[in-house]
């Protein structure tokens, strides 16, 4: 039913086709200077042009409304709306100077000013009203995020519209940089689980957020609705990250924070009229936030250039980027530590991105614009730990198949190292066709492409030798012991290039009806091949001007995100049992019962999501509301599952014929034993469902001072399987070794509110905000329907059903769970507040300050299950001074 909705709204009829010609000049507003290079572009229908060296411009415009954008480096953006110019052809636009001086500056994360779909912008003065070393921190503005201190101890993800910050979520949110997606699909620095080696290591979610610095982003904006069909491989929204790339003056800032320093200095310059503008940009940051942690240091360089130019006759434009970025900490020594300092930690990450990004307007009727976007990314990462023991000899398995065989015996005492050598390799490329057409009252900009994604890792992969074997894949040399082991895995042998492609078709469109009302609807169609499995779903946003103040939305939209290699090709699994350790003066010898799990390549089909939402604008003289009001259900979630196998043990028998040498030996029967392990499935679905509102009053004029209020209530219910499979909490039990429990789905809930009130004096560019943050509740509702097992697995790997009335015996006590399974975990209302000061002189010369929790306020919230716990991190402080010249 829905794609026959679908194929209606595509069938339409295009009768007449018109075009209308604006023309103008662009100068700035502070001394009328005539403005080359400025962009415009309509924001309906993607059609756009560049002033000339005299500031004029002329472009011709296929449909009747429009809105075009005035974008210039270090100018406020201006949007030109056809209501606004009545008949006249000719227009002259100024300019201003983004400064502290302009009468209101917005500070905050607003709603755009798209009439259809929800989606937030912030732009360079909102990505600064925090105080920014990365991407990550500017994020923490949205909806239902937590503003904090900047902490780079660990990897930094987020999650968007959800109670459960799950990696699902984060897994599903796209980031774009400057009109490419970013891929974290190749990374596979895990080691003996699915998680990462190091806390820093990210496998399976988004983009490391603290990677791509702050320094040199204009505007982010995040698409939490419903986006247009030519954004692919996601679930959970997009993240769009425009770098400044123009003609600027030299611009060197330094952030200070406790710990954390950033350096960076960009500069944009023009070549010549037929050359463009090139702009080149600088970061370095050294973090080492907790001195008594100093394992935990973070080191960071990215530099990048940006190439823009476009011919004389505005029929094409291009951007060329390269970026390179070097997390090029040393390895860092716990030198707190009794064993010498030798216990460290490393990081390694270099590499680079290249991209490139053509718009061609060709002199046909057929198509107005041609987009061709390529990028090729590269990096070489290093996971690294060791630690030095002086309890070793002990015993590492090698055996690859199973089978019985020796192992190799680790130094008595010895520095153990765990290491993974990863090069994810990602190459794109997509291509669009675009065509504005117009009936009498209707206009249509349809977009047909296509995408293409190379995913592969050519690193040598995980890194085993028995000189430097962690313990925990190494056995004892007493008793018979069993372990889930790790052997070598080279990455470039055994991971299998992944391609994944898709096409999409697209229709926005504006009708005007008799009485001036519009209606707009983005109508889309995407079709995507992800490791294999096809995936097909429409997306369609719909608004409606009520009144010019008031207006209503509405969407629905279907995405899929495919699978990371990781999740893939997670490796074999390899389970080893020590029979036998004979050490004398004369020989040592030892015997490993190994079994091999065979995994390969996993079957896994994309996750995916149905996204629905319904929303109102309202713009009034004072103040302007934004309502959303969502649903989202993801499912297919790739997600780990506890398995079991039983395999027989052998029983073995050994012969001491000659006390000089090793023993011999002989298998004298077989007993049952169960061996337990994780295998990732497509096996977790997930419902968000909530509502966000945005509320931003005009600045007061007689106090300088300006109010935002913005919330968010997101219920959240996860389902992951229908019993719990836990392990006895007595290591001595033999028959009653793992209990099931039937379980409810995971749910979640959270309100939170953010205000922010801003004293902004543009006279003499100072600024002065205060946010306070409402954390009005959260809860934690229980899984566990029943306490009491209905089943268990004895030792020869039989399940066992429980009758009901014998569930409570005590004999079943070691597999019941504790009572907190089934409370309810709630916390209590608190506050945070934090307090930022900048100041513009008119040498080029800017100060900020910013204080965290500047109150110092930690209180003592009570939490149903933990008690009273303290809340919001300690004060801290930050400043940043940034000169221009």
């Amino acid at each position: 039913m829905r794609l026959y909705f679908f194929l209606i709204l595509f069938c339409l009829s295009f009768s007449v086709h018109a075009q209308t010609t604006i023309s103008g000049k662009v100068i700035s507003f502070e001394d009328s200077v005539a403005l080359p290079g400025v962009s415009i572009q309509n924001i309906n229908t993607n059609q756009w042009t560049y002033t000339d060296t005299n500031g004029q411009f002329s472009i011709t415009l296929n449909a009747k409304a429009f809105e075009l954008e005035f974008h210039f480096l270090g100018k406020q953006e201006y949007i030109l709306r056809s209501s606004d110019i009545g008949n006249t052809s000719q227009v002259l636009i100024k300019l201003k100077d983004e400064n502290l001086e302009l009468n209101e500056v917005t500070v905050t994360a607003t709603p755009t000013t798209s009439k259809v779909g929800s989606s937030i912008k912030l732009d360079e003065y909102a990505v600064d009203q925090v105080q920014s070393f990365s991407v990550g921190d500017i994020l923490q503005q949205l909806p239902g995020q937590t503003i904090s201190a900047p902490d780079f101890t660990r990897s930094k993800a987020i999650t968007l519209r959800s109670a459960n910050t799950t990696n699902v979520n984060a897994f599903g949110v796209s980031f774009v940089l400057d009109g490419v997606a970013l891929s974290n699909d190749a990374n596979m620095q895990t080691y003996d689980d699915s998680n990462g080696l190091l806390d820093t290591d990210n496998v399976n979610s988004s983009i490391d957020l603290r990677t791509i610095p702050a320094s040199n982003i204009e505007e982010v904006e995040v698409i939490t609705g419903i986006p247009d069909a030519k954004y692919g491989n996601l679930t959970s929204g997009v993240v769009k990250i425009n770098r400044k790339a123009g003609v600027t003056p030299y611009t060197l800032s330094a952030n200070l924070r406790q710990g954390t320093t950033s350096m960076s200095l960009n500069k944009g310059f023009k070549i010549n009229d037929k050359g463009g503008a090139l702009s080149l940009s600088f970061d370095y940051l050294n973090s080492n936030t907790d001195p008594r942690e100093s394992l935990k240091k973070f080191n960071r360089i990215n530099t990048s250039a940006i190439w823009s130019t476009h011919n004389n006759d505005n029929t094409i434009k291009n951007t060329l980027s390269f970026t390179f970025h070097n997390n090029f900490d040393d390895i860092n020594y716990d030198k707190d530590n009794d064993d010498g300092g030798q216990d460290a930690s490393s990081r390694k990450d270099i590499g680079f991105r290249v991209s490139n990004r053509l718009s061609w307007k060709p002199n046909t009727q057929i198509i107005d614009n041609i987009s061709l976007n390529a990028a090729y990314s590269y990096a070489s990462q290093r996971s690294y730990k060791q630690k030095f023991i002086n309890n070793g000899g002990k015993i590492l398995p090698t055996s690859t198949e199973t089978g019985l065989a020796p192992g190799e015996y680790t130094p008595v005492a010895y520095l153990q190292k765990s290491e993974v050598f990863g090069k994810p390799i990602n190459i794109s490329a997509n291509v669009s066709l675009n065509k504005v057409l117009k009936t009498n009252h209707t206009d249509h900009s349809l977009s047909l492409g296509t995408n293409l994604s190379y995913t592969d890792n050519s690193g040598k992969g995980k890194v085993v030798s028995s000189e430097n074997a962690l313990t925990n894949i190494a056995l004892s040399s007493a008793g018979d012991s069993d372990g889930n082991s790790t052997r070598p895995l080279d990455f470039d042998s055994y991971v299998k290039p992944r391609v994944n492609y898709g096409i999409y078709l697209q229709d926005n469109i504006t009708h005007t009806f008799v009485n001036n009302k519009e209606l707009y609807a983005n109508i889309g169609f995407r079709m995507d091949m992800q490791n294999g499995f096809a995936s097909f779903g429409p997306r369609a946003n719909f608004g409606y001007e009520l009144t010019k103040k008031w207006s209503v939305r509405g969407g629905i939209g279907f995405a899929s995100k495919a699978p990371s290699l990781s999740q893939i090709y997670p490796g074999d699994q390899y389970f080893d049992m020590l029979i036998a350790d004979f050490r004398t003066n004369e020989y040592s010898f030892n015997l490993i019962q190994t079994y091999k799990q065979e995994i390969g390549k996993l079957n896994l089909s994309p996750n995916k999501s149905w996204k629905y939402e319904i929303g109102t604008n309202y713009n009034a003289k004072i103040a302007s509301l934004a309502i959303t009001a969502y649903y989202n259900f993801t499912y297919n979630g790739i997600v780990s599952d506890d398995k079991y196998t039983s395999v027989s043990v052998p029983n073995v028998d050994f012969n001491f014929e000659n006390p000089n040498q090793a023993p011999t030996y002989q298998i004298s029967g077989y007993r049952d034993m169960l061996l337990t392990y994780s295998q990732a499935y497509n096996g977790s679905k997930t419902k968000d469902k909530g509502i966000e509102f945005y509320l931003n009053f005009k600045k007061i004029q007689s106090i300088n001072t300006s109010f935002s209020l913005n919330g968010s209530y997101t219920h959240s219910t996860t389902f992951n399987s229908s019993e719990r499979f836990k392990k006895s909490k007595d290591p001595l039990e033999t028959e009653y070794l793992y209990g099931f429990n039937k379980t409810q789905p995971d749910i979640r809930d959270q309100l939170k509110l953010t205000a922010t009130i801003t004293h902004h004096i543009s006279e003499i560019g100072l600024l002065i905000s205060l946010t306070a943050e409402q954390f009005t509740f959260s809860t934690i509702y229980p899984s566990i329907i029943d306490l009491y097992p209905h089943a268990y697995l004895n030792g020869a790997g039989k399940r066992i059903e429980i009758a009901p009335e014998e569930r409570t015996a005590e004999k079943y006590s070691s597999i019941v769970l504790p009572e907190s399974n089934s409370t309810d975990n709630r916390t209590s209302i608190y506050h945070n507040f934090h307090l930022r000061i900048s100041k513009e002189l008119s040498n080029g010369l800017s100060f900020s300050f910013y204080t965290y929790n500047f109150l110092d306020y930690q209180p003592m919230v009570e939490s149903t299950i933990s008690g009273k716990m303290s809340k919001n991190d300690p004060i801290s402080f930050g400043a940043q001074i940034k000169y221009q010249f």
